[in-house]
């Protein structure tokens, strides 16, 4: 089986995952990055190394580890980076701006399924109504980001210049734009996410965007 290593960062102490939920996954290395105050794309790029998939996953996610793996290997080759939540079509004029925004015009050309502890275990279901349990997108969240050793070997890397926001925005138009790598979505009905992204409101997001804008200010006019 492929080698994975997963990353998960917290600003605390809290995981919602634990030790014991990746012990029976033969070949898999764990890091818990407690009480971070680094941007994701800097802790996360430090990990990009020494397997197969590396994925890049928040303190506040929980999800049958087991069941990822056996379903990332179902798709292999198929896609380089995947997320667990994404959109195949989105409008970059919206304001303010990530997959779940840019999709608003196109809400049936969004993937996934997740459980948000935020908003009392409320599931939203984006794609309940395909039989399709994974797709190719064109921007994913940043929840769970699975990279491959071939994107990692082609260059993929987190803008750092975005550090709580943006970065998955940033390495989903990467893989598209600039590496012309596969962006896959793998929906996971068991996903459980606590947060439900009210960060998106805040003032320093909407500084990130305006780098962000600035940075892809081609693809976006």
């Amino acid at each position: 089986m492929s080698k994975y290593k997963f990353v998960v960062v917290a600003k605390d102490e809290d995981f919602k995952m634990k030790q014991e939920d990746f012990a029976a996954i033969e070949g898999c290395e764990v890091k818990f990055i407690a009480n971070n105050k680094l941007g994701l794309g800097e802790v996360f790029n430090k990990e990009l190394n020494g397997a197969d998939y590396v994925v890049c996953m928040h303190a506040d996610v929980k999800l049958d580890i087991k069941g990822l793996i056996d379903h990332i290997e179902s798709v292999a080759g198929k896609y380089d980076v995947l997320g667990l939540c994404g959109c195949d079509k989105m409008s970059v004029g919206q304001r303010p701006l990530n997959w779940f925004t840019g999709s608003n015009p196109f809400p049936k050309n969004r993937w996934g399924c997740v459980t948000h502890g935020e908003v009392g275990n409320q599931t939203s279901f984006f794609s309940a109504e395909k039989p399709q349990t994974d797709h190719e997108v064109a921007c994913i969240d940043g929840l769970c980001i699975i990279i491959t050793k071939k994107a990692i070997d082609a260059g993929l890397k987190f803008d750092e210049q975005f550090k709580f926001s943006h970065y998955d925005t940033d390495i989903s138009f990467q893989c598209v734009f600039d590496k012309k790598l596969k962006l896959g979505t793998i929906v996971r009905k068991d996903l459980q996410h606590h947060s439900i992204g009210k960060s998106i409101l805040t003032p320093e997001f909407l500084t990130a965007e305006e780098k962000f804008r600035e940075k892809w200010k081609t693809q976006l006019s």
